[in-house]
Parts: structure tokens; sequence; C-alpha cells
């Protein structure tokens, strides 16, 4: 699914827009990978906030989704959100639709101020992947 996720870098970033052809916010293109594989989730980031328990960011593994705030980061409430890219052990990254600088579907280093500073939660879509 990662890999799958990772294909779609540089289509452009497209406001509500779950199309390839077209471009995608951050949630339609998780939407967009996910449903592409059979397996149905909330549509808009905020929706997202409830959703699983949290796993711990360094327990953090390829394909989970990680949430963060909008620009205000004072609303603790998801309003974007990306897929881990990273394999354990590597600093973590992840695939995302952005908005910001460089527009469209990036990788990009959480590592960083920006991302740091909204950071939410890390939550599990896939069982298997709390097996070690």
């Amino acid at each position: 699914m990662v890999y799958f996720a990772c294909s779609l870098a540089g289509k452009p970033y497209k406001y509500g827009s779950v199309d390839p052809d077209k471009g995608f916010d951050c949630s339609g293109f998780v939407t967009y990978v996910f449903n592409h594989f059979g397996i149905m989730v909330p549509r808009t980031s905020v929706d997202f906030t409830p959703v699983h328990e949290a796993v711990d960011l360094k327990d953090a593994k390829l394909g989970d989704l990680i949430l963060f705030t909008g620009t205000d980061s004072t609303e603790r409430v998801a309003g974007h959100m990306g897929i881990i890219s990273s394999l354990p052990g590597e600093p973590l990254r992840f695939m995302h639709a952005s908005s910001g600088k460089h527009p469209g579907v990036i990788e990009t280093d959480f590592y960083t101020k920006y991302y740091e500073a909204r950071y939410l939660k890390v939550i599990r879509v896939f069982v298997q992947n709390d097996e070690r």
C-alpha cells in the first residue's frame, strides 16, 4: 500500500479532491490510497481525530497514519494527515498531499519545527503492525 502511495508523488494539490487526474487534498490522498485496496476510511482529516487509539510516535510503522492539527496548532483536532513511509530505524517520514511551499503529493521528514508543533497522533489501521 505504501508503495502505491509513493507512486502518486508529484500529483498536484487540489482541495476536496480524491481524483488523481485533478489532484488530492491530504485526506483525499489517504482516502484514495486506502480505497484502492478496498479499505474504507473517513473522508476528512477531522473525522480521523477520534478514530483508533493513538500509537506512541516512537512505535510508528510503515502504513500507519499520522495526524496533525490544521494551520492553527491551538485547535487540537486533525486538520492534516499523511501515511508513514519510513521503515523502522529510519528517520520518520510520511507521504501526504501538501498545500505548502511544494504543493502536491510529497514525502516529508517529520522532524521539523513545523510538523512537530502540529503533531496530534499516530493511528494504526493495520493490526499486523502490532506484531513484532
